[in-house]
């Protein structure tokens, strides 16, 4: 196997990107803290109490219905504030209504979202809530839709 060595590296408050309001969940703080082309990016999502995320799918194809659409990726939250719902399943909108699967995440929990479902979280608690996130890089040739504004092109796939 022949991997370029990376030298290890600490990446301070002031190189993240702190995108503001996620435009899909106008109530919602979107930060990209950092990426590996060919391995995935970390970031921080910051929600009110009562407010959801948009959907997004990580399914094998894109059939339009969710927000976003990343591919057959995984991905983790920690979740350092607040108490959220993860709501998944086939169907966008019982996972948008909140009618899909669910589980409940507090304060320390690490959920792990699996490939081959779509996705909402909501701010469940009392208090705004803070997770910080990390999402793997799609397979290559996989087309991305991804309206957050972050750099997920730049963070995470490889360029073909």
């Amino acid at each position: 196997m022949n991997r370029q060595k990376i030298e290890p590296r600490v990446i301070g408050m002031d190189a993240w990107e702190w995108f503001g309001p996620d435009e899909l969940s106008p109530d919602c703080y979107h930060v990209d803290i950092s990426g590996v082309e060919g391995v995935g990016a970390v970031g921080l999502y910051c929600v009110p109490p009562g407010k959801q995320t948009n959907s997004f799918s990580m399914e094998a194809s894109d059939d339009g219905t969710a927000d976003e659409y990343y591919g057959m990726c995984h991905e983790f939250y920690y979740i350092l504030t607040g108490e959220f719902t993860m709501y998944w399943g086939e169907d966008v909108t019982k996972v948008q209504k909140g009618k899909a699967n669910k589980v409940l995440l507090k304060a320390g929990d690490l959920g792990y979202w699996t490939p081959g479902w779509k996705y909402s979280v909501k701010n469940t608690g009392k208090v705004p809530g803070t997770f910080f996130w990390g999402l793997s890089s799609a397979p290559k040739g996989t087309k991305i839709r991804d309206f957050t504004g972050s750099n997920y092109d730049k963070f995470v796939r490889k360029k073909e």
